[in-house]
C-alpha cells in the first residue's frame, strides 16, 4: 500500500518513465525517469550539504522544474520545504536556504543550487519518513498564514482532487506561479495521472502557443491567468483548439467572461472552490447560470456543512453566513510553526467565506467575511460591487476594496483596467444612480489589476498603495 506522496510519485514516474513529464525553459522535453533521477540526485546533494530528516528548507529557487524537484527531494529525505523566507525567519528557526547559484548569499545557511546538481545520482536515497511542506495562504486579507501538510497528506489531497474533479486525460497547462500551493497541486496531479504538464511564462501569446504545441486538453488557470488569455485571444491571438476542460481557481470567475472563453475556445469552464485549509471543496460551471454571480457548486459528499450567524449562532441557509466544513481526517493541515490543529474536537473548521445554500443545492459564494466593505455601517463584499460594474462598456478589469474617506470613514475603491474607449465620467454618473449615496465610490485607473502568488485580487494592495491617488 503506497502511503505518502513520495512513494507515489517514485512509482508513476518508474510506470511512465519513457514518456514526457515536462518542458523545460529551453524547450527540452524532461521524461518521467528523468524527472525522478533530478529528484534523486537533489536528495543526494542535499544529504550531502548537511541537510537532514527534520530539518526545515527555504527554498529560493524560482525555476519551476528546479523547484518541484527541490520540494520532492526534501520530502524525499525526511525534510520540511517552506517557500521563500528571510534570513531572519520572521521569528520561525530555518536551518538552511537554498538559493540559485550566483544569487546574492542570504547567510550562513545557504546552499548554493548550481548546474552542477544536475546529474547522475551515485546512490540509492531511500524515502525517509517525517518529510512535509509549508505552504502560505493567499495573503488576500494580510499578513498569509502558514499551513504544514505532511506527505501523506498531499498524496490524500491528490487523489481526492482526481476523484472530486477528475483525472487529466492528457497534456495540462498549469497557469500558476511556480511554488505556490496551487502550482504543487496540479503539478502533483499531473505526475500521478502520467501526462506532460506545461507551465506558464509571461508572454500570453507564447501560453497559447505552447498550449497548441503541446495538445494540451486541460487547463489550470488562476483568475488572473484566466483573464490574461481571454483578452489574449479576443485580441487576434489564435485560440488552441485542443482544450477541453478549462479550470479556473483561486478567485471568482464572472459568468459572462466564462460563457466568452467557452464560446472562443470551445472548451467547457469551470471554477473550482477551495482552500489550503479545507483542499477542494466543490465546482461549478459558471455559463450554465449566467444570472447567479458567485456560484461555486455543490460541496462534495465528504463534506458536512453548515452556516453561522456573526453570533456564532445557526444561520438561515437560503440567507447565509459563514460556511463551515467538517474536514476529512486525511487531508487536514496544521497551523505551522504551533502545530495547533485548525479544525474543533469534531473536525469542523470556519472557512472565512459568506456564502448562501441556493435550491438547487449549490453554493454562492458572496464574499470573504474579513474583505467585506464597511461603508457607513452598511457591509457588502466586494464581489458585489465588482459584478455590478463588470460587463459595462469598455472595462477590461475591475476590482473593489476598501479606501479611505479623507473626510473620515471609508469609500469604496475601484479599481478599473480601461478599455480604449473606456468614459469615466459616464462610468461614475451611471454607478451614481445606481448605488445611491450609501456607497461613496471612487474610480481609479490602473494598468492591470494586482494579484497574489495564487492569482487572488491583492486587494490590501489595493488599499495600500492607491489612497493617495485621484480619479480620473
Amino acid at each position: 500500500m503506497i502511503r505518502g506522496f513520495s512513494e507515489a510519485f517514485e512509482a508513476s514516474c518508474r510506470s511512465y518513465a519513457a514518456k514526457v513529464a515536462m518542458i523545460d525553459p529551453t524547450g527540452t522535453p524532461v521524461t518521467f525517469g528523468n524527472l525522478f533521477f533530478t529528484v534523486i540526485a537533489f536528495a543526494e546533494a542535499l544529504q550531502d550539504n548537511g541537510v537532514a530528516a527534520g530539518d526545515l528548507v527555504s527554498v529560493h529557487v524560482s525555476d519551476s522544474i528546479a523547484g518541484s524537484a527541490l520540494r520532492l527531494a526534501l520530502l524525499r529525505i525526511g525534510a520540511t520545504a517552506i517557500g521563500p523566507m528571510p534570513r531572519s525567519g520572521e521569528g520561525i528557526a530555518v536551518d538552511w536556504h537554498l538559493v540559485t547559484a550566483g544569487a546574492k548569499p542570504l547567510g550562513v545557511a545557504d546552499i548554493a543550487v548550481g548546474p552542477d546538481w544536475i546529474r547522475s545520482p551515485r546512490r540509492a536515497v531511500p524515502i525517509h519518513p517525517g518529510g512535509a511542506m509549508v505552504r502560505t495562504t493567499s495573503g488576500t486579507t494580510g499578513t498569509p498564514k502558514l499551513r504544514l501538510i505532511t506527505d501523506a497528506g498531499l498524496l490524500a489531497r491528490a487523489e481526492r482532487g482526481q476523484e472530486m474533479r477528475g483525472q487529466p486525460e492528457g497534456p495540462v497547462f498549469i497557469g500558476y506561479a511556480p511554488g505556490s500551493s496551487p502550482f504543487f497541486n496540479y503539478m502533483a496531479r499531473s505526475v500521478l495521472s502520467g501526462v506532460l504538464q506545461l507551465h506558464t511564462v509571461a508572454d500570453d501569446a507564447a501560453n497559447l502557443r505552447g498550449i497548441a504545441a503541446v495538445g494540451a486538453t486541460t487547463a489550470f488557470l488562476s483568475p488572473w491567468n484566466f483573464r490574461r488569455l481571454l483578452a489574449a485571444v479576443e485580441a487576434g491571438a489564435a485560440a488552441p483548439v485542443s482544450l477541453r476542460r478549462i479550470m479556473v481557481g483561486g478567485g471568482e470567475v464572472a459568468p459572462h467572461l466564462a460563457a466568452r472563453a467557452e464560446a472562443l475556445f470551445g472548451a467547457e469552464v469551470f471554477l473550482c472552490y477551495g482552500s489550503n485549509e479545507t483542499g477542494s471543496i466543490a465546482h461549478v460551471r459558471p455559463a450554465e447560470q449566467p444570472d447567479l454571480p458567485g456560484r461555486v457548486g455543490q460541496p462534495y459528499p465528504d463534506f458536512d456543512h453548515r452556516f453561522v450567524d456573526e453570533s456564532g449562532a445557526p444561520a438561515d441557509p437560503t440567507t447565509g453566513g459563514e460556511l463551515w466544513l467538517r474536514v476529512p481526517e486525511p487531508i487536514r493541515v496544521t497551523d505551522f510553526p504551533s502545530g495547533a490543529s485548525l479544525t474543533d474536537a469534531d473536525g469542523w473548521v470556519a472557512t472565512g467565506d459568506i456564502c448562501r445554500r441556493l435550491a438547487d443545492g449549490t453554493l454562492q459564494f458572496l464574499g470573504r467575511r474579513s474583505e467585506f466593505l464597511n461603508i457607513g455601517g452598511n457591509k457588502r463584499a466586494p464581489q458585489w460591487f465588482e459584478a455590478i460594474v463588470q460587463g459595462q462598456p469598455d472595462i477590461a478589469d475591475v476590482a473593489a476594496f476598501r479606501l479611505p474617506d479623507p473626510g473620515g470613514g471609508d469609500m469604496v475603491g475601484l479599481a478599473v483596467v480601461p478599455g480604449p474607449a473606456f468614459k469615466a465620467a459616464a462610468l461614475a454618473d451611471w454607478l451614481a444612480g445606481k448605488l445611491g449615496p450609501r456607497y461613496p465610490f471612487r474610480i481609479i485607473n490602473v494598468a492591470a489589476i494586482p494579484v497574489t502568488a495564487a492569482g487572488k485580487i491583492d486587494r490590501a494592495s489595493l488599499s495600500t498603495h492607491l489612497q493617495t491617488m485621484t480619479a480620473p
